[in-house]
């Protein structure tokens, strides 16, 4: 029997922003249509009676350097070295211009917040491109209430309320 919480993840992919994204944005999209489909519909990661948490870190990038081409370049670099630090079943994607997401099925926010620190270390010591990149970070969790559009409106809520 599926839980509550693979419902909403299901719905979550679904949603038209992280599909368009995953459809039309090629050259930064880690995960591809099909697997973004493949684990919606996987029976893996559904929660049983002791459901797992749901989190979810929204990065925010500011690059050093405000060339368009280096930035591309760069942001498809960083993509790559967060690829290395998150789970096999964690989903990585763009989520606007400046923005990228991790979605981590069955982890605390304890959990989420060593992650999003280890990334945020790691990433800020490398060069990408000769670049770069401070990184601001929000961390929220699955609530039972919860539809795809609040979810991510709270985290992103945190991540403006960071950079204030």
């Amino acid at each position: 029997m599926v839980g509550k919480k693979m419902f909403f993840v299901k719905a979550f992919l679904r949603s038209p922003k992280l599909r368009d994204q995953v459809s039309f944005d090629d050259f930064l999209a880690t995960y591809t249509k099909e697997k973004l489909t493949a684990f919606a519909n996987s029976d893996i990661h559904n929660d049983r009676n002791n459901e797992k948490e749901l989190s979810v870190i929204l990065f925010k990038m500011a690059w050093e350097k405000d060339d368009p081409f280096f930035v591309k370049e760069a942001t498809q670099k960083l993509f790559e070295s967060v690829g290395y630090e998150i789970r096999e079943h964690d989903v990585l994607a763009r989520w606007n211009e400046n923005s990228f997401l991790i979605l981590l099925p069955e982890c605390s926010l304890e959990s989420a917040d060593k992650i999003a620190h280890l990334i945020k270390s790691i990433s800020e010591a490398k060069s990408f491109v000769n670049m770069h990149v401070k990184l601001e970070y929000a961390i929220t969790k699955h609530e039972d209430n919860d539809t795809p559009e609040s979810f991510m409106n709270r985290v992103e809520e945190k991540l403006e309320k960071c950079a204030v």
